[in-house]
């Protein structure tokens, strides 16, 4: 059976017409993205995308796929429409996940194995800056007035807040065991972080001025 990894992109939000049904998904094992309908649930299409895909999400304005080939150590750029490959970024070594400014520039990876998030240019194709975070960073998101990137590091269990002028963290929030997701409320005042090993999720309240309060953790059983 194909090997569906929990990273894919729903080109459906304000893209073209054309991306309204398209659902990308990464295939880690399988080496390729997956295309679906999202109307009829039926693969369109499915195309090599570098060894071992795994963070994906698509630019603002629809025509650009980008993935993190985790293995090659970079991110691959794909034509929405055509499916072929563009160009590639630099990513650092092992590219995890990443988040896509909402201008579609620039993009913020995790880089798991040198406990990095590299920021890269998506015009230039230059790399802007590496902010050093906890061990195995892995989930990253923006604020609602991208003024703060999160990284969550899986080992050091910490939600790290990057300011996006300085490229220096401003907050370190301990959250528990594995943090993996972590995703900010439209308005930006909550965030949510998942730990996977923890069972938990936790809520920060997040200030006018982007500072984070941990006001509680909603538990599961693991």
């Amino acid at each position: 059976m194909k090997h569906l990894i929990l990273t894919t992109a729903l080109a459906a939000l304000t893209a073209s017409p054309a991306l309204a049904n398209k659902v990308f998904v990464s295939n880690e094992r399988g080496n390729t993205v997956t295309v679906i309908d999202s109307d009829t649930w039926e693969v369109i299409e499915e195309f090599p995308a570098g060894n071992r895909p795994r963070g994906i999400t698509i630019s603002p304005d629809g025509t650009k796929l980008y993935v993190c080939a985790s293995d090659d150590d970079t991110v691959r750029v794909f034509d929405t429409e055509t499916y072929e490959e563009l160009y590639t970024l630099p990513s650092g070594p092992d590219p995890e996940l990443f988040v896509i400014h909402p201008s579609g520039n620039p993009l913020y990876i995790a880089n798991e194995d040198d406990n990095l998030v590299t920021v890269t240019d998506t015009e230039t194709r230059q790399v802007l800056a590496e902010v050093p975070v906890g061990v195995e960073p892995e989930g990253m998101g923006i604020s609602a007035d991208q003024k703060y990137v999160v990284n969550t590091s899986e080992t050091t269990n910490m939600a790290h807040f990057i300011n996006t002028e300085t490229y220096e963290i401003d907050h370190n929030i301990l959250v528990d065991q594995r943090p993996r997701y972590a995703q900010y409320t439209a308005d930006g005042t909550r965030l949510y972080v998942s730990s996977e090993i923890g069972g938990t999720v936790s809520v920060m309240d997040i200030a006018e001025d982007g500072t984070p309060t941990l006001t509680q953790k909603i538990e599961f059983e693991v």
